[in-house]
Order: C-alpha cells, then sequence, then structure tokens
C-alpha cells in the first residue's frame, strides 16, 4: 500500500469512530438512538487499476511472480507456521522457492532444488509439485543425523526432468518422475539416496517411478498382471512411455498415500492421467498402477469402447492433453483435476472428474454440467488459467494455477502465478462439484487467516425487491461468483446463479440474527456489461457502537471502477470492426470478479441494506454476489 493510501486511511479512521459522526435523521432501519450517519469510508473506484489498495485486506493478480505450473503450499503448525510456500517451471534446470507471510510480497528463499551431477535428467525440469507430510520420520528417508532419525515433518518436491538425447540406461528424451527431501521449506532440496521398499537402489540417477517395473518380460518386474483384460492398444505396459506432472496425496479416510501424474506424448498420442498408491513416499506399488483419465471421453471405459456417448463436450484445445492432475477430496467424493489442452492455449482450462475411490473409476463433469472449476472466456484480456494445485489455507479452498500477461495487441509475456477462492456447489445433475471464483485480475478478498477477516455475508439471510422470475436473493450470499454465463459457450458454462434485477432499482436487505464486526463491503457486479451496474446508490448499515447505542450508517453513490473490469476492445475487435461497430456499449466485455468496494473502520452491524439502479445505456441490472469482510462475536 503506498504512502498516499496510507495517508487517506489515517485521516478518515481516525474519525471513523461511529459515535463520533455527525447524526441525521432515522431511515426505517429499525430502532435507532443516533439516528442516520455518513460513514467515512475509502472508496476503490480509482484505485483499482494501480496498486494503491490496502494491502492488509486485498491482493490482486498481477502476476508478479514467474512461475509456470505453479505449485503452493501453507504452513500452519511449527516453526515455519503462517508461511506460504511456492515453487515453479522457471529456468528447466532446476526449482527456486519463494515464501510469503500474506500472498503479496514474496521473497526467493534458500536454495530451492539444484540437481545433482548425476541426475537422470538434463533438461526439462518441469511443474514440481510441494508438500509437508509432518508425519514423515527423517530417519526414513535418510535425513538428518542418527540423533535425528525419529524427528518429524519433511518437505517433499515431486518433479519430473527429460534424460539426454544420449542416455544409456533409460530411453532418450524421455521424461521419467522424481522426488526431492527437505528438512526446511527453503531447501536445499536433495534426492534420496538409499533402498526403497521395493529393494530398489534410488538415487539422483534412478527415476522414482519407471514403467519398466511392469514390463511382463522384465524378469525385475514388480508387476506383471496389470494387462491380463487390457483391450489392443490400451495396455499399460509401453517401452519409452514418457511421465511429468507428478502430485502427491494422503487419503483423509484412510491415510494411505497416492501419487498421481501425466502420461506424456512420447511413444503416445495422447496426454492422460495416471495414478499409483505409495507405500511410502519413495516406493511406488507398482500393483495398483492405473489409467485414470482418456482424452476426449468421460471414461477410461468409454474411450476403450469407442462409446459416442462418453464423449467429453470440452472443446478449444489444440493438442490432445490431459495434464496438469490434483487430487482432492471432500464428503465421500474424490476430485480429480487436471488441465485440457495446451498451456499456450487461449483457455487451457481446469476440469474435474469424480469417483468414490482414490484410483477411480473417475467420470469427468461435462462442461455443460459446470464441470470446468477455471477458465477465462475466449473474449478476455486473460490467456490461460493453467496448470493448477489447490491450496488449503484455514477453512479456505484456493486454486493456484497460472496466466499469461498479455499486451493491448495481445501479445503475451512470461507465465505468472494466479489464486482464486474455490466452493463446493450442486450442479444441474445434483453433483456437488467445484468452482473456482476465477480467473480474475480485479482486487479481491485476501484470506482470513492472513488478514483476520472472513466473508460474513453468508450469515445474514437475503432479501430483494423486484427480482425476476426464476431468480433467488439467495444467490447473492452464497460465497459463488458467475464466471460465464448463458452468452459463453455451453461447456464454458458454470451453472452458478447471479441474482437478477426485473426493473430499474433493486433494494437488497442482509439481516443477521446477532451483530457482526464489518470492515468492508465488496459488491460484485454483473458477469454481462449489458447488466452492469455503474455504482451503487446507497448502503444503510444499521450499527451499534460501543455505548450500545443504535444507529444508521450510510455510503452515498459508492463508485465502481468500469475502466478497470472491462476488457479493452481491442482484444476482441480488429481497428476495422470497430470503426463499424457503432455504440461502443453494446460490444464491451466485462471480465467477471470486479466489485463495488468501500472500506472503512470496524462497525458492529445487524443490518445491511443497499439499493442498487440500473446503469445508464443498460438493458438490464444483475448482481453477482456480496461480501462483507468482517469477525462474528
Amino acid at each position: 500500500m503506498n504512502k498516499k493510501l496510507k495517508g487517506l486511511l489515517a485521516c478518515f479512521m481516525c474519525v471513523c469512530s461511529v459515535g463520533g459522526i455527525m447524526t441525521g435523521c432515522g431511515n426505517g432501519m429499525g430502532k435507532s438512538d443516533l439516528g442516520e450517519v455518513e460513514l467515512p469510508h475509502f472508496s476503490y473506484e480509482n484505485t483499482a487499476l494501480d496498486g494503491n489498495y490496502n494491502h492488509e485486506l486485498f491482493y490482486r493478480n498481477d502476476l508478479d511472480i514467474k512461475y509456470g505450473d505453479p505449485t503452493t503450499i501453507y504452513i500452519d503448525e511449527g516453526e515455519y507456521a503462517g508461511t506460504f510456500l511456492t515453487s515453479g517451471t522457471s529456468s528447466g534446470a532446476g526449482y527456486s522457492v519463494s515464501t510469503s507471510k500474506n500472498l503479496i510480497d514474496w521473497e526467493s528463499s534458500g536454495d530451492g532444488f539444484t540437481p545433482a551431477k548425476n541426475h537422470f535428467g538434463v533438461t526439462k525440469f518441469w511443474a514440481p509439485q510441494l508438500m509437508y507430510d509432518k508425519d514423515a520420520r527423517w530417519g526414513d528417508y535418510n535425513k538428518g543425523t542418527a540423533e535425528e532419525a525419529d524427528k518429524k515433518g519433511l518437505f517433499f518436491m515431486f518433479y519430473c526432468a527429460a534424460t539426454p538425447a544420449t542416455a544409456t540406461d533409460y530411453p532418450v528424451n524421455t521424461n521419467y518422475l522424481a522426488v526431492a527431501i527437505s528438512t526446511t521449506p527453503d531447501g536445499p532440496y536433495t534426492e534420496y539416496t538409499g533402498t526403497n521398499q521395493n529393494g530398489t537402489r534410488l538415487n539422483a540417477s534412478v527415476p522414482l517411478f519407471d514403467i519398466e517395473y511392469i514390463n511382463p518380460e522384465n524378469p525385475n518386474a514388480l508387476c506383471t498382471t496389470l494387462d491380463e483384460n487390457a483391450a489392443n492398444g490400451w495396455e499399460l505396459y509401453r517401452h519409452g512411455r514418457s511421465f511429468i506432472d507428478p502430485a502427491p496425496f494422503v487419503d483423509p479416510v484412510t491415510g494411505d498415500k497416492y501419487l498421481y501424474f501425466c502420461r506424456n506424448r512420447c511413444v503416445d498420442s495422447t496426454n492422460e492421467i495416471w495414478g499409483v498408491k505409495m507405500k511410502d513416499w519413495v516406493t511406488p506399488d507398482y500393483s495398483t498402477v492405473t489409467r485414470l483419465t482418456a482424452f476426449e471421453y468421460t471414461t477410461v471405459a468409454g474411450a476403450i469402447a469407442n462409446d459416442k456417448n462418453q464423449k467429453y463436450d470440452v472443446k478449444g484445445w489444440t493438442q490432445k492433453i490431459d495434464e496438469g492432475p490434483f487430487m482432492y477430496y471432500a464428503d465421500g467424493t474424490y476430485y480429480l483435476t487436471f488441465s485440457i489442452g495446451s498451456t499456450n492455449d487461449k483457455l487451457y482450462p481446469v476440469g474435474q472428474a469424480l469417483s468414490t475411490s482414490p484410483l477411480g473409476t473417475f467420470t469427468k463433469v461435462q462442461g455443460e454440467d459446470g464441470g470446468l472449476i477455471c477458465t477465462p472466456g475466449t473474449d478476455w484480456d486473460i490467456n490461460s488459467s493453467g496448470h493448477h494445485s489447490f491450496l488449503e489455507v484455514g477453512d479456505e479452498l484456493w486454486i493456484v494455477y497460472h496466466s499469461y500477461p498479455m499486451s493491448a495487441s495481445g501479445a503475451l509475456g512470461g507465465r505468472g502465478q494466479s489464486f482464486d477462492r474455490v466452493f463446493l456447489h450442486e450442479n444441474n445433475k445434483g453433483q456437488k462439484v467445484l468452482h473456482a471464483n476465477g480467473p480474475t485480475k480485479n482486487i479481491q478478498a485476501l484470506p482470513e487467516v492472513v488478514s483476520g477477516y472472513k466473508n460474513v455475508a453468508p450469515l445474514a439471510t437475503a432479501s430483494a425487491t423486484h427480482a425476476a422470475k426464476e431468480s433467488d436473493a439467495k444467490y447473492l450470499n452464497d460465497n459463488l461468483i458467475s464466471m460465464h454465463g448463458e452468452n459463453d459457450n455451453a461447456y464454458q458454462q458454470d451453472r452458478v446463479s447471479e441474482f437478477v434485477v426485473d426493473g430499474k432499482e433493486t433494494v437488497i436487505t442482509l439481516d443477521f440474527t446477532d451483530y457482526v464486526t464489518a470492515r468492508a463491503i465488496m459488491i460484485y457486479n454483473a458477469r454481462d456489461y449489458k447488466n452492469a451496474f455503474n455504482e451503487i446508490e446507497k448502503i444503510e448499515m444499521a450499527f451499534r457502537d460501543k455505548d450500545g447505542k443504535t444507529g444508521v450508517a450510510v455510503i452515498n453513490k459508492l463508485g465502481f471502477n468500469m475502466s478497470a473490469n472491462v476488457v479493452p476492445l481491442e482484444y476482441s475487435y480488429s481497428e476495422d470492426e470497430l470503426k463499424d461497430l457503432g455504440n461502443l456499449d453494446d460490444f464491451y466485455t466485462m471480465r467477471p470478479g470486479g466489485a463495488a468496494i468501500a472500506e472503512f473502520n470496524e462497525i458492529s452491524v445487524n443490518k445491511i441494506r443497499i439499493t442498487i439502479k440500473k446503469g445508464d445505456n443498460k438493458t438490464g441490472l444483475n448482481v453477482n454476489e456480496i461480501v462483507v469482510l468482517g469477525k462474528t462475536a
């Protein structure tokens, strides 16, 4: 936060003790001792295009951390508690790591990972995946001194690398999986050296997972029964198969360990997701190797049978790729998430497949059923929502992914990491599916563990005047921001609803059963420019001061920074096309996820009323979501 904003905040915060604000008349918001008062606040109407925002409450995806295929973990215990740790693809020759306390300010930290001289890989060090295992015993992974053998808590970095064109021990130019381990978050991460539970001697020159161990003709094979019933062309073993993008997972139900990864195109024509159960983090149980997805089909069985009824409807790829897997578990369902297409694709969306077991059978959720977790629009100035992982921070779930910055001409810059919240919701088929409130380029609320504030709006009962038929005020505080709707391709629609107004104005009320502490309010605009509001007419908050006196605090004419949330037309139209468009208001594209924001001193409230009028030259009025940053008693 720059000096100007600090000064402005200090100026209004010093007079923001509600009992000391000039009072006026009551306005029907309930019992009022103090009447109506004007609430000093800081509006973000004119600050959303620069860095002039409160970094203790908000963040923005500016793509400053130049990691592709990013992985981020949050450490919530021990001496490193409160630390975010991130890494990703960068030089292709190793991995740096960075740490942060707030998701905004990152510092390159420690030694990261540099491959040993005898490493099997020489290039394409891609897509690391970080994990902290608090129960991992140091002695089991040959870390620390003999006296530290029983110490617990290790950091793991799973990754992939490619063999050289001159390789003799392994197929040339082939990607293999590996793991490096550290006793501290910033490294140095070093390869495991020792004999694993399979009796395999591992070091930097030996990959973690080797497909030859399921080769029926290999005298050292650890499994020779996997392909008994395989259809022609679907055998799991093929010499020279290449693997990338490892992602570890601990089943919270059983405590069992798993590793998910992508079978890369090397001797195959497509990428697909595989999985294996692990005896420990350096020992695959090769008898469990399982193919989990097949490109262009909802299930592997559907692909083998060439079943047209199991065709996957997600379009827009340039190459036949399912990659970048991650596993998340909730309420009896295993969510296998993956990226579709090439990293350079305009969309490069994140999809999901569901199962009741860690190794499937997995069924992809069709795009038209809200199966895409995160994807930009085809006409947004965001390129890709990329290779991803999930991040649990306190009670919140986040997605970390990469995007490419775009110039006004549409040229792409280097990949950078982004973060957005993720929620579960019920789709049109009754399935609980994952939905990201992103990808975003605008100001968002930081995690509660960073700011100390959470969204308390869902605690309130929402009501609204002039609701359109089949719309519902419950959409205003359900945590979900609709990113794609009926104007998008069917496979992109997220099946998340925004509140639709029938008329020129709506009055929205949030009623809390008890007083909550409010610190800021964010009113998210429509996903479609033609239904967007220009400003918030009025915000009224029924408050109680420190002496128990009540009143109504008012914010009038809270502006929305349209220029920070509308996609410049040159991303969608050529100069010649622009000349023929006529009224440009009819052709702007909104980048959903932007809000009118007011920040103020803490105030104890039990009711919030918001009046919004239809914007000039707009055909409708929709409101996407309301977030109240605050605390409960």
